[in-house]
């Protein structure tokens, strides 16, 4: 439908203000707009256009392509973002052409088979071109305000006008109000399904672990980014527990190129075991402590702090999470273990749930020494941080845990916030801006500041990911860790180890507080979800016991079956008993194949493909009466609501049926009684027939 002046400009330039291309948006609406000023027209051939749809289905493939190989897991909203430029070069034709719409057939992929055999059908494109241009300014926003109000306007503009000149406009209002509200809560909650179902769809076919080579990060995004509340592993906590924060490392990167950080350490070797069975992580087994501290003391040391990892492996080779001051890891599924230096540690042969002891003190984590990647600056940022390490006064031959780590910690709480609302600039380096305009971000912004600002100052620092532990759960006594409570943050090499140094501002945590009444039914589910886990992979013995769950199902199923046929010859039982010549002597079909056995025998048979009442309706004509076709069609009628339902016949119709056919029946074997059938027999014509 065509639709009236500006409303495809506003919808451009509403995506235009949504996805940060204003200025581009406002080129295209301007193009847009212009054709209902000049006077010119192109009538343009169904081939033209095809080559034009051709060529705006390979950009678009060839973007697909390029998003997906760059980054998988925001290639959906970054496809969708762009989705009104591939359109624009149709709707540009659309208006400056004589028609003012297209032939779909224009529009087929491979149109040399198609076009020759299908009719033309005339559309008009512009009201789809709006449509997407608010689905691609969707894809980015994440807030109802403006979003909905200002879509909601566009369309109530286009279908104001493109209403019957008869309806009446209070009607009209009220109905466009109610959908306007209905539409607020059901988009509200559609958004979230598809929260929900995308994060599912991608965690399910991508997202098995952390990748310990390369570490993408939502540096230079926009938009506000969405935490999910699913529980990704449980932690048991030290019995001395007071409701502390556990940092769970999962892997450490030394290159920044753009917004990926890679650890150019690559290769993994195998991690040794200790007395007891373990990997020893640490920079000496614990037993070795313990008998060190024996010889010294006489007594032997305390056990050393413990965490209980509780998380589920989709595939036999994936990153162990432990903690940032990991010193061995005990568990029985714990086999082959490698690592390559950075502190993170792959399992090669996990099995599908893991639970393992992580032991954890000074002095920590085993992890090669620096090298010169721990002090490089990509040359975009190194002006800025080298600026300002000498503004802060920071530099190597000072203090680094008194002087140097307090003094930033205390620059970026007092200049800079934390924030998931991510916005966008005209520079091309997403820490620049952070740095100099917005102040605000997400760890992921902290911690890779944090460690060029170190690096700028001539202290070796990485890039670390991996959770915070915190929340305890409500419904077990476990600290449960959610998608939302990855964290990134820093490595700095102090008096020869490596120490952990986060700068993120204290309130992330408390802006990924969960709320009992948001996630107490998913965390339940998740929580029998763990249990079969358990099941299954906790204890061979339990696998045993897994089978005893079959019992109950099978017991079910045989019910339902007894339960069907019982009421099967229930059904069966009440036909028969309903019938006036006894029980049973009828099945459903007793009547109509009297009749039709009476037919046969009067030369009319029943073709193999046909149904009763396909054959009755074709010779009905030729066998019956005209008197007779009336009660035919009753049979018909009644056969059926017998033999398909849905309601059961009364008592009346029944008789009805038997009446009826026992009628017809007599009739057929008396052609006194059918004159009809006794002219077509005496002449061979068919009357009726207009073909004959």
């Amino acid at each position: 439908m065509k639709t009236v002046p500006l409303t495809m400009a506003a919808a451009l330039i509403f995506w235009g203000h949504q996805t940060g291309y204003l200025i581009p948006a406002c080129f295209m609406g301007i193009i847009i707009e212009f054709s209902r000023v000049i006077k010119v027209r192109w009538d343009p051939s169904l081939d033209q256009v095809n080559k034009i749809s051709d060529t705006c289905v390979v950009c678009l493939a060839g973007t697909i392509i390029y998003f997906v190989s760059m980054e998988i897991e925001t290639a959906l909203v970054n496809i969708l973002r762009y989705l009104p430029v591939f359109t624009f070069p149709l709707i540009a034709v659309q208006e400056y052409s004589a028609a003012g719409d297209f032939d779909v057939r224009s529009l087929y992929l491979f149109k040399k088979k198609i076009i020759g055999e299908t009719k033309a059908i005339r559309i008009n494109l512009s009201f789809g071109f709006i449509i997407i241009c608010l689905v691609s300014a969707a894809s980015v926003n994440s807030r109802l305000f403006p979003y909905y109000p200002v879509a909601l306007g566009i369309i109530a503009v286009v279908l104001f006008f493109q209403r019957t000149g008869k309806s009446d406009i209070r009607i009209w209002g009220s109905a466009v109000i109610v959908a306007a509200i209905m539409g607020f809560f059901l988009q509200e909650g559609f958004h979230h399904a598809q929260k929900v179902m995308f994060r599912r769809a991608w965690h399910r076919m991508f997202h098995d672990s952390v990748d310990p080579i390369r570490g993408t990060t939502a540096l230079g995004r926009i938009g506000r980014l969405k935490p999910s509340n699913k529980i990704i592993f449980r932690v048991i906590p030290p019995e001395k527990d007071h409701g502390g924060t556990y940092l769970v490392k999962e892997a450490a990167y030394t290159f920044l190129s753009g917004s990926v950080w890679t650890a150019t350490q690559n290769k993994f070797e195998p991690v040794p075991l200790s007395e007891n069975g373990g990997v020893v992580v640490g920079r000496q087994p614990v037993s070795n402590y313990r008998k060190t501290e024996k010889q010294q003391t006489g007594h032997p040391k305390q056990p050393w702090a413990k965490l209980t990892i509780l998380t589920r492996m989709k595939k036999a080779k994936g990153v162990l999470r432990a903690h940032e001051n990991a010193l061995e890891i005990n568990g029985s599924t714990i086999s082959e273990v490698t690592t390559n230096g950075l502190g993170t540690f792959v399992e090669n042969d996990a099995s599908g749930f893991m639970i393992y002891d992580v032991r954890y003190g000074d002095p920590g984590t085993k992890i090669r020494p620096p090298d010169k990647l721990d002090l490089l600056i990509p040359d975009r940022e190194k002006a800025l941080f080298q600026a300002l390490a000498v503004e802060l006064g920071l530099g190597p031959d000072q203090s680094i845990q008194t002087k140097v780590l307090p003094e930033i910690k205390k620059y970026f709480l007092a200049n800079f916030s934390y924030t998931l609302d991510l916005e966008t600039g005209n520079t091309t380096s997403p820490i620049t801006e952070f740095m100099t305009r917005t102040r605000a971000g997400h760890c992921e912004y902290f911690a890779t500041a944090t460690v060029l600002l170190l690096r700028a100052a001539g202290i070796p620092a990485r890039y670390v990911v991996g959770y915070m532990a915190f929340e305890k759960s409500v419904i077990e006594d476990k600290i449960v860790v959610r998608s939302k409570h990855a964290h990134a943050w820093t490595e700095v090499f102090v008096n020869g180890r490596w120490i952990f140094f986060d700068t993120t501002p204290p309130s992330w945590a408390a802006e990924e507080k969960s709320h009992f009444l948001q996630t107490a039914i998913p965390d339940l589910f998740s929580l029998m979800g763990y249990a079969l886990a358990l099941l299954r992979w906790g204890n061979p013995e339990n696998q045993k016991k897994l089978l005893w769950l079959l019992v109950p199902l099978g017991i079910l199923i045989i019910r339902r079956l007894l339960k069907k046929e019982k009421k099967k010859k229930k059904n069966h039982s009440r036909i028969g008993n309903n019938s006036p010549s006894g029980p049973m002597t009828d099945t459903p079909d007793f009547y109509i194949r009297k009749l039709e056995a009476e037919l046969i025998r009067s030369g009319f048979s029943r073709k193999s493909h046909e149904t009763y009442e396909q054959f009755f309706v074709r010779i009905k004509e030729k066998a019956f009466s005209r008197q007779d076709i009336p009660s035919l069609i009753t049979v018909i009628r009644i056969h059926k609501q017998l033999r398909f339902g849905p309601l059961p016949i009364s008592d009346k119709d029944l008789a009805r049926l038997k009446s009826q056919t026992d009628q017809l029946i007599q009739n057929l074997s008396n052609p006194a009684s059918a004159p009809y059938n006794q002219s077509i027999a005496e002449t061979g014509i068919d009357n009726s027939d207009p073909g004959s």
